[in-house]
């Protein structure tokens, strides 16, 4: 498409037009101003102009994809009704059509039909030009045989479909791409396929939504539209201009005082306030406690080298069999230099692909011809691979630590044998004389992995650290979650995540021994004075 010559031609300002007097005919189906005409806000007039006014020299629409992220409760399924009946008996229907709303269960996606029904069964004049299917949440538009069906991810197969218009509503809760690639990949011959995907935003920078938010802000196509309604990361919860951001209903049928009741909620109760940026200021963050903010992790982003003979600490977090093992280095010296390998087996990258971020996306495949994924050859992670690693990196730097989860450590101890690499585990029971690379056990629970989170948040507070933005590192990031003890107390806890946490827990254990290590020597030497 970026080849072709597109403009807003005169044609296409009259098909926008066409298709807002459209939706503005229709009657409000609920709530504030039911049973009145739909008056349409400046800008969902704006996203319907950006899809429609824009023109290819044969006069085709030239958007095929469109995307609009703003926060909850601010109009975006009475939206979705609205365009799907401009495509069904509307401006933009075409003979035999084929318009489906997708949602992620089917609880949402009968709300999108009941919306859809109750506009319908609310005008005379669609009585004989729609027939209504409640047991299949469908409608077909007889002039043109064109039919409206809403789909979930729950209701099976979606293959042979031939779609004209999909609309997915709040995309960022798929908890994978099989249903978005079904219907992606679905519109064949058709002249002008368009492809809606209205969603908060999701926290996973890895996500479908969230790779779709960032190609279309870029420009680089201009077939696709993106509009995002988001307040700024940084921004303080009671800043009302920032609401207005992330919510563009807002004053006009986006309720102020249940918004202003959520955000002081949240400024009350800390744990609240993830929720609330997520899902009413549209951030980009979990609606949980995230470990790391992600303004604050790219702010440390930077060139990383170490040299030879430098003084590095290390985390190891392996893997069970055949998942992601992580190794996380970093500089003795401030600032803390990090650096971060990954390995994952090499016949495991394709099937892992697909089941940690959907059919087809093969995101594990990339980021290891990319270098930042290393291989071990099967289908199971081979630790004499790991072994030789650390034996090349401790022949080339001064590995003070490496501060390893137990799992399976024993079987690593053999494989250090059979390479020729001296270890030992410095369990604190006077064994730290005996030479090699020392091994520091640290336990998963809040006891080790408290003092890890806080001296990683230190540094990343104060800009003490530099990591060299790994996208493996940075996936591992986002995803992780802290949890609490009635004490405070912090740890990553990875049963409360959907995705890989390896890395995040690899250099929270390399943190907290480079910590440890550094205070114990400021206490000798405070001794020493």
């Amino acid at each position: 498409m970026t080849s072709l010559k597109i403009r807003r031609t005169r044609a296409g300002i009259e098909r926008a037009e066409r298709v807002i007097k459209f939706i503005e005919y229709l009657r409000v189906p609920s709530g504030k101003g039911q049973g009145e005409r739909f008056k349409l806000d400046k800008w969902q007039k704006d996203f319907i102009r950006d899809i429609y006014e824009p023109h290819t020299e044969a006069g085709t629409r030239a958007v095929r994809r469109a995307i609009l992220s703003m926060a909850r409760k601010n109009g975006k399924t009475t939206l979705i009704a609205g365009i799907a009946l401009a495509h069904l008996v509307g401006p933009e229907a075409i003979v035999n059509g084929e318009i489906y709303s997708a949602a992620n269960d089917r609880d949402q996606a009968s709300i999108i039909f009941k919306l859809a029904r109750q506009i319908v069964e609310q005008e005379p004049r669609f009585k004989n030009r729609i027939d209504v299917i409640p047991s299949t949440k469908t409608m077909v538009g007889r002039p043109t045989q064109s039919i409206f069906r809403a789909v979930s991810a729950e209701a099976g197969t979606k293959h042979g479909y031939l779609p004209s218009l999909v609309i997915y509503d709040e995309l960022a809760q798929a908890k994978n791409r099989n249903l978005y690639d079904v219907l992606d990949t679905s519109f064949g011959a058709r002249e002008e396929p368009l492809f809606i995907a209205i969603s908060t935003q999701s926290n996973d920078p890895e996500h479908i939504l969230s790779q779709l938010i960032d190609d279309g802000l870029s420009g680089a196509d201009p077939s696709i539209v993106c509009h995002l309604h988001a307040a700024d990361e940084d921004c303080a919860l009671d800043d009302k201009e920032q609401w207005k951001k992330a919510n563009p209903a807002l004053g006009s049928f986006r309720n102020y005082q249940d918004l202003e009741t959520s955000v002081r909620k949240a400024m009350r109760m800390p744990a609240e306030e993830p929720k609330v940026r997520n899902l009413f200021l549209n951030q980009r963050v979990a609606p949980v406690a995230v470990l790391i903010a992600r303004a604050d992790w790219e702010a440390c982003a930077g060139d990383v080298e170490f040299r030879d003979d430098e003084d590095l600490y290390a985390g190891l977090d392996l893997s069970s069999t055949n998942d992601l093992t992580a190794l996380v280095l970093g500089s003795m010296s401030e600032p803390m230099k990090v650096q971060s390998i990954f390995w994952k087996p090499l016949q495991s990258l394709v099937a892992h692909s697909n089941r940690d971020f959907g059919s087809g996306n093969h995101r594990y495949v990339e980021w290891h011809k990319a270098g930042h994924i290393e291989t071990t050859p099967g289908r199971s992670i081979d630790l004499e691979v790991i072994a030789r690693k650390l034996a090349e990196l401790s022949s080339r730097y001064n590995i003070k630590a490496v501060a390893y989860d137990r799992w399976r450590v024993d079987d690593l101890l053999r494989e250090f044998d059979r390479v020729g690499l001296r270890a030992y585990k410095d369990d604190g029971k006077g064994n730290d004389g005996m030479g090699g690379l020392r091994l520091v056990p640290w336990g998963q629970g809040f006891n080790d992995m408290a003092p890890s989170v806080d001296a990683l948040e230190r540094a990343i507070m104060d800009k003490t650290l530099i990591h060299s933005n790994n996208p493996v590192l940075n996936w591992n990031i986002s995803n992780a979650v802290a949890v609490l003890d009635p004490a405070g107390n912090r740890k990553i806890d990875k049963q409360k995540v959907r995705f890989r946490v390896d890395g995040a827990v690899a250099l929270a254990m390399m943190a907290g021994v480079r910590s440890r290590d550094r205070a114990n020597v400021s206490d000798i030497d405070a001794l020493i004075g």
